[in-house]
């Protein structure tokens, strides 16, 4: 089967309104979400990065299931109740070849971290005992217990410094999951649709030890987060995606990143993210680790313009904005995708 990798750029637009995250209009999403500022992050306001080399890559190769969203580590914005997304199967790929093509423009905001705001949540008196946990574990991770014995088999979207994600409750009403930190002191609030829930945090000082790469959008954007670390080409061993074996103890031990990814897609309209996680400060090895990011073409997305966003954040507790707003292909593209080779910083991680 013919597989096209399509390398993106286009011209820089600087888009209006709010946040684009939550798949909103600016301004619907911008009344929808104004809510408390979020604690404990720091920004400072960036051009708009320009994405460069538009190029089309095609290969053969035989298809494989897809695994684009899964619920737990290997670590995003809310609209309620539509079919989940219908997903083609990807594609393994071998040694492509480039030729120039062209596209439409993508349109990038970078915005402050400081203008991120998470929701309030309002409403009445509850009902029901709703308790959430977090504990600090390893690779600056946080382990977070939800026990809400009255919402079985609930849809609940979790809020953690910009990035938003959502999930369901089991049939006793308890969710457990490993969450990113993306501040040291992490505060996570969980929102169920009749605007009750809970908030929990958790002090995460090994967060100094890590860079982070966020991207997070709908289910069926399927935008995926792939990293090459100190030169590694597609598929090789330092190439790391949401199928790559690398677990936490490869992060703690300085031998590499990991991906974790959040969301659950059965959830209709789900919002997902994926978190790259790199041990900067204790890394065993030194040079530069590229990240991009790729949006596969499905019978979901096909045509449409889609809308994400990416955090990074840096060991020195910064963090940086950034929307995205890109045309995916026609449906005759469907089982190609597209690849945004600079929406995300690299790396330059030296030995300590």
């Amino acid at each position: 089967m013919d597989i096209k990798r399509i390398v993106m750029a286009g011209g820089v637009l600087a888009t209006a309104g709010a946040i684009g995250f939550v798949m909103q209009n600016g301004e619907s999403a911008k009344a929808r979400y104004a809510g408390a500022p979020v604690p404990d992050i720091s920004g400072t306001q960036s051009d708009p990065m320009e994405v460069t080399d538009i190029k089309l890559t095609s290969a053969t190769s035989k298809p494989i299931v897809s695994e684009a969203v899964a619920t737990k580590p290997t670590t995003k914005p809310m609209s309620e109740s539509v079919a989940e997304a219908i997903e083609a199967p990807a594609q393994e790929i071998d040694e492509p070849v480039v030729r120039t093509a062209a596209l439409g423009d993508i349109a990038l905001k970078t915005t402050s971290a400081a203008e991120i705001e998470e929701p309030e949540i309002a409403g009445p008196a509850s009902l029901c005992d709703i308790s959430m946990n977090a504990v600090p574990s390893a690779a600056a991770m946080v382990d977070v217990s939800l026990k809400a014995d009255c919402y079985p088999n609930e849809r609940v979207t979790f809020h953690h410094n910009g990035m938003m994600f959502t999930h369901a409750t089991d049939r006793d009403g308890n969710l457990d999951l490993s969450i990113p930190a993306l501040s040291e002191n992490a505060v996570i609030i969980v929102a169920f649709a009749n605007g009750e829930g809970a908030l929990a945090n958790a002090k995460v000082p090994s967060l100094a030890d890590y860079d982070r790469m966020v991207v997070q959008s709908k289910a069926k954007s399927n935008l995926h987060i792939n990293a090459f670390e100190f030169g590694a080409n597609f598929r090789e061993d330092g190439h790391v995606n949401v199928k790559s074996e690398r677990t936490i103890e490869h992060a703690e031990q300085g031998l590499g990143g990991f991906i974790t990814v959040l969301g659950d897609k059965a959830q209709g309209e789900a919002l997902v993210a994926e978190v790259y996680t790199f041990p900067t400060n204790t890394s065993q090895a030194q040079g530069d680790v590229h990240v991009s990011v790729d949006a596969n073409v499905t019978i979901a997305n096909c045509g449409l313009r889609i809308e994400a966003q990416t955090l990074e954040v840096s060991r020195a507790g910064k963090m940086k904005v950034q929307d995205l707003s890109l045309p995916i292909p026609g449906c005759d593209a469907v089982g190609d995708f597209l690849v945004l080779q600079n929406l995300i910083q690299d790396l330059k991680v030296a030995r300590n």
